[in-house]
């Protein structure tokens, strides 16, 4: 089982996209990792509408991705409308790729396997496809450089308010840690680069509306009386424990990348 984000496939830029000069480091960071040439071939398991994928192919190099998601598919071959391109997209479950072993030179997931519950087997499938000698990029995504311990206890709130209603956060797939385990049990030498950082602006208000408007698949599973509930809770408490919507929870953000050598 995978989640499909076709729910917010026309929101998912506008709520989870990166700042300009983000993604411009982050790009530059992967094409000097890679020593990528233009007879590099890119590979993504879960490229949604292109967040990292896009700019690299704007620079002209070869890239295929997969995604169980027609919607963000979609969203992201709108993008390259009238622009000359070698993207290749594939709607494909990630534990049963559509390709050749020792196929690609390149292979990228960015915060994708907490959300396949098979991951083992879509990690299997990457190492695969990926050339021997080829490098695999993974990253669990943005994360606060430093704890933000007002934001986790916002966050750890609702997962305890769903819990309440007998609704807990489903858990799909793996944290980090679990992917990077293996990683190492398989004999891969593993390299952690810090891409990008910035400074993220953020109220318990705006995140509480985030979660309102189902941005985050935390809520996608509750009925939506529960919903509405949980919603209620969530906003009493902030208020009791932040004392107003406006409390400040901003805070530097990094984009960490594992460098992942001697797997393939």
């Amino acid at each position: 089982m995978s989640v499909s984000f076709d729910r917010v496939s026309d929101i998912y830029d506008a709520t989870r996209g990166l700042p300009t000069s983000t993604s411009v480091a982050v790009t530059d960071t992967i094409l000097n990792l890679t020593s990528a040439t233009p007879d590099t071939k890119f590979f993504e398991t879960g490229i949604g509408t292109g967040r990292i994928a896009l700019p690299i192919v704007q620079r002209g190099y070869s890239y295929t991705g997969v995604d169980i998601s027609e919607k963000m598919l979609a969203e992201l071959q709108r993008k390259l409308e009238g622009i000359s391109h070698r993207l290749t997209t594939v709607k494909a479950d990630a534990t049963s790729l559509p390709f050749a072993d020792n196929f690609f030179d390149v292979a990228l997931t960015v915060h994708v396997f907490h959300l396949i519950s098979n991951w083992q087997q879509a990690l299997a499938e990457i190492r695969r496809v990926l050339k021997s000698g080829g490098i695999y990029l993974y990253s669990h995504g943005s994360v606060y450089e430093n704890s933000n311990q007002d934001k986790f206890d916002f966050e750890q709130k609702l997962q305890d308010i769903m819990a309440d209603y007998d609704f807990p956060l489903p858990r799909y797939g793996a944290i980090e840690e679990e992917v990077l385990d293996i990683l190492r049990e398989q004999g891969a030498t593993l390299e952690t680069v810090v891409a990008a950082r910035w400074q993220s602006e953020l109220t318990v208000g705006k995140l509480l509306e985030h979660h309102q408007n189902k941005v985050s698949r935390h809520t996608w599973h509750l009925p939506d009386d529960i919903f509405a509930r949980v919603i209620q809770n969530l906003r009493d408490w902030s208020l009791q424990r932040y004392g107003s919507l406006d409390y400040d929870l901003s805070g530097e953000r990094i984009v960490k990348i594992v460098v992942v050598r001697n797997w393939a």
